[in-house]
């Protein structure tokens, strides 16, 4: 969560001075916690936890209008595959796993809904801040 803080990804705000805007929206928040084996041992490698939006509280047409993020199915990337190795082309990989983190906020416009989130449970923070 720090981190967060540091790259001005959160910013505390209070819960009171947030209701009389039509515009904001609140959701819960929740730590996902992973344990990475290691592939020989089986043993712990190693311990992540991320910071997961609690979307399943979204309603269409209040937190959002359309909700898209094609993903294509393993055929599909066969194929390509197939198809770069015939042609003997070079593939390249984007990974937009924290594109939600590197986003520019300034380039939103100025009356797009504002978003924010309660702290986690076992996040120790002061009754009525919101992120």
């Amino acid at each position: 969560m720090e981190g967060l803080f540091r790259q001005g990804c959160f910013k505390k705000h209070c819960f009171q001075d947030l209701t009389m805007d039509q515009h904001c929206n609140v959701f819960g928040s929740r730590f996902h916690h992973k344990i990475k084996p290691h592939t020989k041992t089986g043993a712990a490698k190693s311990l992540k936890t991320r910071l997961v939006v609690m979307g399943n509280q979204m309603k269409k047409g209040e937190a959002y209008v359309d909700a898209f993020a094609h993903v294509p199915c393993s055929t599909a990337c066969r194929i390509l595959m197939s198809i770069a190795a015939a042609l003997n082309l070079e593939m390249h990989c984007i990974d937009f796993s924290q594109a939600f983190i590197q986003a520019k906020w300034s380039a939103l416009p100025e009356k797009a809904p504002q978003f924010f989130i309660c702290p986690p449970l076992g996040w120790d923070e002061e009754s009525g801040v919101v992120y």
